[in-house]
């Protein structure tokens, strides 16, 4: 659809419009033609708008599979190491104790704090009769397993004990919707994901279903919430060296409605929605102005800059209205609720994901939809 005919600048117009201000939009929501047919469906794929009609065949792909909340992005979360063991950083400060036999100690007072060696710049630290130690990278069993070796040229069968005595090498930055964002020391104890936010404490508007781990120059997107509310083990990764946990807040957290409906915003919140419960919230489909086959899903798939996928619900058949309640929402999802239908539906929705990519990338509406 060209924007250069005015009929078609006025449509596109109020939807933007509509989605910037939260008003009624009754210019579009006139004339739409359900179910969209295959021929119809053609231009639209030509554009990565891809039709997707909802029934009990598919509706188990968006519905809330054992009660975790379904997201726009697929949660991938970091896989945990087999075992977690501390590895030795730059600025440690270590411990190191050593017997030769049962009643001798060589060095280490056990009545007294002994300032240990310091890992170095280079990632050593120096002990007598020994000289130079490589410790960055290492654990401590590692560490005490070298000098074991090197001082059992002078002392028999030695006992060495290594730990580190102050942590100092190893930090991760949480930053985001968090009352303390900053830095935070990683130690011997192994930190999850729950563990970290704990300490930095969250907020009302924290969006724990979509908290990123940036680690190795690749992002992960967890749902802890599905941890905290369904003992989703896999979405609790362990904390490492270099992370940096970003949380964020809820304000695109929301999903736009209007059409035949109740224009707005709507906060998703911590808790799973479904569709069924979004237009309740707005006031609920009008039965005399509405089309019952005229509702619309339009999602961004995940790693996808352009296009939609388009979820259509044909509301004729009363068994539908059971996969209103089963289809969750997304964050940025936008629902379109019609009347009136005209021939050219294709064209026509086409628009409106245009005006719904605008939303998506944040643009202005009103600028980007006038001729």
């Amino acid at each position: 659809m060209s924007i250069d005919n005015p009929r078609n600048a006025k449509i596109a117009r109020r939807t933007a419009l509509a989605l910037l201000a939260g008003t009624s939009l009754s210019a579009c929501a006139g004339g739409m033609t359900f179910p969209v047919s295959e021929e119809a469906q053609e231009p639209l794929a030509e554009r990565g708008i891809n039709v997707i009609r909802i029934s009990t065949k598919n509706i188990e792909q968006y519905g809330d599979t054992k009660g975790a909340a379904i997201l726009s992005v697929e949660s991938n979360p970091p896989s945990d190491p087999g075992v977690y063991a501390y590895p030795v950083g730059v600025g440690d400060q270590l411990r190191v104790q050593t017997w030769s036999t049962p009643e001798r100690r060589v060095s280490g007072d056990g009545d007294a704090i002994v300032e240990g060696p310091i890992v170095n710049e280079r990632g050593q630290f120096f002990y007598p009769f020994v000289g130079m130690v490589t410790a960055v990278g290492r654990t401590t069993t590692q560490i005490r397993g070298i000098l074991e070796q090197k001082l059992s040229v002078y002392i028999a069968d030695p006992q060495v004990e290594v730990d580190v005595q102050e942590f100092n090498a190893h930090r991760v930055s949480v930053v985001g919707a968090v009352t303390n964002q900053g830095a935070v020391t990683l130690t011997n104890v192994p930190m999850r994901l729950l563990d970290l936010l704990n300490q930095a404490g969250t907020e009302p508007d924290s969006d724990l279903r979509r908290v990123e781990i940036r680690r190795h120059g690749k992002t992960y997107i967890v749902n802890l919430q599905s941890f905290v509310d369904y003992g989703a083990r896999g979405q609790n990764p362990l904390i490492l060296p270099g992370d940096m946990v970003v949380v964020p807040a809820m304000n695109d957290n929301k999903v736009f409605v209007f059409g035949e409906i109740e224009t707005g915003e709507v906060l998703l919140g911590s808790a799973p929605r479904n569709l069924t419960e979004i237009l309740a919230g707005q006031g609920g489909i009008d039965q005399v102005r509405a089309n019952a086959r005229g509702i619309f899903v339009f999602r961004r798939p995940p790693g996808r800059q352009k296009g939609f996928d388009v979820f259509q619900f044909d509301l004729t058949d009363a068994s539908t209205l059971i996969l209103t309640s089963q289809f969750m929402m997304a964050p940025m999802d936008v629902v379109f609720v019609t009347t009136d239908p005209i021939a050219r539906w294709n064209d026509t929705v086409g628009q409106v994901a245009s005006a719904v990519s605008a939303v998506v990338q944040g643009r202005a509406l009103v600028d980007a939809f006038t001729p």
